[in-house]
């Protein structure tokens, strides 16, 4: 089986610590590397610095190896379920969310419930 290496990013500059993460584990297995960004509603471009910030995300995710992708839904982590099954993603890479810990915790046992073979790596967020 060909692994599969995913890394959910959100558009601000602290997500390249993640695809660098990512792009180590791919390098490591010998795995394909996904990066995906899901944006809750229509658009991914809601600040005026979204399309900068995803021109740089893109650019260095593809220097990395990296297959690009951007996907807009009203549930994120149905979202993000739906791409692992699509794509038959092996490990995923997301970095804990600001808000608080429950909400990583609630991630992780939705998606880990629903893919118990899936190897998650959480990063702690980054000091500014």
């Amino acid at each position: 089986m060909t692994k599969k290496v995913l890394v959910c990013i959100t558009i601000q500059e602290n997500s390249k610590r993640l695809l660098t993460r990512g792009a180590k584990i791919a390098q490591e297995e010998g795995a394909m590397l996904h990066i995906l960004h899901v944006r809750k509603g229509a658009t991914i471009f809601d600040t005026p610095n979204s399309p900068i910030l995803c021109e740089e995300l893109f650019y260095y995710g593809a220097k990395l190896g990296g297959e690009t992708h951007f996907l807009c839904g009203d549930d994120i982590i149905q979202t993000v379920s739906d791409f692992i099954a699509a794509y038959g993603i092996t490990n995923l890479v997301i970095g804990s969310p600001p808000e608080n810990a429950i909400l990583t915790l609630n991630i992780l046992k939705q998606i880990s419930n629903k893919f118990p073979a899936l190897d998650i790596e959480v990063l702690e967020r980054a000091l500014a």
